[in-house]
């Protein structure tokens, strides 16, 4: 998934360079830090690493990680311009724990799209505070994102009770397997840092608002990998 991750970033930048330039000369590429041609062969070479790790795995494997490229290059070449970028970057969210937990164990556990299905709701979550995060940077460029069709007001609402949807559910979960006190402890610190982000979305500075989403991402990594070992240990993610 590394590889294929990389693949989708560096087309992601290719495909943004004359925004950039507008909005973000900072970027490697508008900067001239990167070359197109180095940015192309990133892409080809994180895709064919991406594909061949995945073939060590298996059929599934192979299938998964296509999938996923897909929908990253779907991202980037034809939704992020529109206001349903969201739907993406959360598929993509969601394939993640099932690519992850496929490649290691070779199979699906029964509870496994109970994890997808939170894990596409965080995703859209992050994707919708990502695009509070650059709402004004969109609006400069002409960019028409959910944020700029919701506004910001009624953006951080759906981001807030997306948010408030994915903690509830894995906590309220949390208590009807056997729990360990350090685990509970990791899921709150996940909440908290999660509702830190959320609430640096008052503070009007741009150096402080990447971290309305950066916050929110990280709470919700400490939050799964929190839940994701409790369910497991719980034995309803396999043996």
């Amino acid at each position: 998934m590394l590889g294929l991750q990389f693949a989708i970033g560096s087309a992601n930048d290719l495909a943004d360079v004359e925004d950039d330039r507008a909005v973000k000369p900072y970027k490697p590429i508008p900067a001239g830090l990167v070359s197109r041609r180095a940015a192309s062969a990133v892409c080809v070479s994180g895709a064919a690493l991406g594909f061949m790790s995945a073939a060590t795995v298996g059929p599934g494997a192979v299938i998964l990680g296509a999938v996923g490229l897909a929908d990253g290059l779907l991202y980037d070449l034809r939704l992020k311009r529109t206001p349903l970028a969201w739907t993406a970057f959360a598929a993509g969210v969601g394939l993640l724990p099932l690519y992850g937990w496929y490649g290691v164990r070779g199979s699906v556990p029964a509870a496994l799209p109970g994890v997808v299905a939170l894990a596409v709701v965080a995703g859209a979550a992050l994707a919708i505070a990502n695009a509070y995060v650059d709402l004004e940077s969109d609006g400069r460029s002409g960019v028409p994102s959910v944020a700029a069709v919701l506004g910001a007001r009624v953006t951080l609402m759906v981001d807030g009770a997306m948010l408030a949807v994915v903690q509830v559910v894995a906590v309220a979960t949390t208590f009807t397997i056997p729990w360990s006190p350090p685990a509970l402890l990791l899921e709150g610190l996940g909440c908290g840092l999660a509702w830190l982000g959320f609430g640096l979305a008052a503070v009007r500075d741009d150096r402080v608002r990447p971290l309305v989403w950066e916050f929110q991402a990280l709470g919700i990594l400490v939050l799964g990998a929190a839940w994701l070992s409790m369910l497991s240990s719980a034995g309803m993610m396999g043996r």
